[in-house]
């Protein structure tokens, strides 16, 4: 019975090589004890041969029974060293053949396993590295092992991400949830899982961006509010300008106390009731925003163009205006209406912030493409900016959110990230990034 693989190490070759040696010098001892007794003769040939037969079966011994106990021996320290190329051959014995059979086919077995595992392994991983989702996974202390390239890619973007997102993700236990929100305004739902690895405890964190399904919720859920509202205030409202407007037309001067009444109090309750109509048509534009119609164009020409428009109402308020845009055209795939409707909302938020007496900056680069309105105001606070572009959040008395609204609506059509916060030198920025 021999292996059919690499040869055997030393060590356990010189046990063979022992017993042999044994049982080799044992018997040239005895024969030469006979020799030096009986002398030579036909009985010293008789026990000459009597020896060989002796030494011949000492060598069968071995090989029957010394030497694939040897080889299991090896194959045992095979095992041991996770090599499962090695098989014993069969060479005739009945028990070492079973034996050998069960040991060439547990090895196999074990062979298929490991080239089954590494393959799941492989799967696995190329699954991880190119999931559409974050996934991170931690060592047995909790801490990262592992990421995906598409939390990397993240992390990278800004050290903002891994303190808004990363960190407090680490803190939630094995099976909580929560949605955090990036810096870009982007909305993660998070999820920590656990799984056992050589018998202990471990888990990972899949990070997925739900902002579009939230977003597409809230809409459906705030859309059928304003269309019904709509429906209701505008019917009314039509009805009753119409008729209080004939009232106006009909009225004569012949009738002093109706005169004064049309002249007095008919038109400021026309103008209220027409204000409505224009509150309501604030809201369903934000649900009938249409898709982007996008071309190519110079985002420098677009924040000229909402400047000039802006240019009278700032200076009226003593507010200047500081261009600092990029020395080339910076080009983007954008809807030019939207995009100026963005600007000027933004624009609108930085000089009401202001009041009167300010500065206004406004930059622009070309990698990645994007832009900055920056403004000196009094600054948002932090768990206020949390809310900004939640559907009419407002922190004007009067203010109906629409206006950032909408700017988010378009923004989130265009694939941009955008953020408005007070900053560390006491300026208050609204940065917009647009993909490459």
């Amino acid at each position: 019975m021999a292996f059919q693989s690499p040869p055997l190490n030393l060590d356990r070759v010189s046990v063979a090589f022992k017993y042999l040696a044994y049982v080799g010098a044992l018997h040239l001892v005895i024969g030469g004890l006979i020799y030096a007794v009986v002398g030579p003769g036909p009985v010293l040939l008789l026990i000459e041969m009597v020896l060989l037969l002796s030494a011949y079966l000492g060598y069968r011994l071995y090989e029957v029974l010394v030497a694939p106990l040897q080889l299991l021996s090896r194959g045992a320290g095979a095992l041991a060293d996770q090599d499962f190329s090695v098989k014993i051959r069969a060479t005739g014995s009945p028990e070492m053949d079973r034996l050998a059979g069960v040991y060439n086919r547990m090895i196999e077995q074990l062979r298929r396993e490991r080239i089954a595992g590494r393959q799941r392994e492989e799967f696995l991983d190329r699954l991880v590295q190119a999931a559409g989702v974050g996934i991170i996974i931690l060592d047995f202390d909790g801490q990262i092992e592992s990421e995906n390239p598409w939390v990397t890619e993240r992390r990278q973007s800004g050290a903002d991400f891994g303190a808004a997102v990363v960190q407090p993700a680490l803190t939630l236990g094995v099976g909580e949830k929560a949605v955090f929100t990036t810096p870009g305004n982007r909305r993660l739902h998070v999820e920590r899982h656990g799984f056992v690895d050589r018998g202990f405890q471990r888990s990972f964190i899949i990070l997925q961006d739900v902002t579009a399904d939230l977003m597409q919720a809230e809409k459906e859920a705030y859309g059928k509010v304003i269309r019904m509202m709509a429906h209701e205030v505008n019917n009314s409202n039509a009805a009753i300008v119409s008729v209080l407007k004939t009232l106006l037309e009909v009225a004569g001067d012949d009738d002093p106390e109706l005169a004064s009444l049309t002249r007095d109090h008919l038109p400021p309750v026309i103008l209220r009731a027409e204000h409505m109509t224009a509150f309501m048509r604030n809201f369903a534009r934000v649900v009938r925003l249409p898709a982007p119609c996008r071309e190519r164009l110079d985002l420098n020409l677009a924040l000229r163009s909402a400047v000039e428009v802006m240019q009278e109402l700032m200076r009226r308020d003593g507010i200047e205006l500081h261009l600092a845009l990029a020395p080339h055209p910076v080009w983007v795939q954008a809807d030019r209406a939207q995009l100026e409707q963005v600007i000027i909302n933004a624009l609108t938020n930085a000089r009401e912030s202001i009041g009167k007496e300010g500065h206004i900056r406004i930059s622009s680069a070309g990698s990645p493409p994007g832009f900055v309105i920056s403004d000196d105001g009094p600054g948002i606070e932090a768990d206020v900016a949390e809310r900004l572009f939640t559907p009419f959040f407002s922190t004007k008395a009067t203010g109906q959110g629409v206006g950032l609204t909408l700017s988010r609506e378009i923004l989130e059509g265009h694939g941009a990230d955008y953020r408005l916060r007070t900053e560390a030198d006491s300026w208050t920025h609204f940065r917009v990034v647009f993909p490459d």
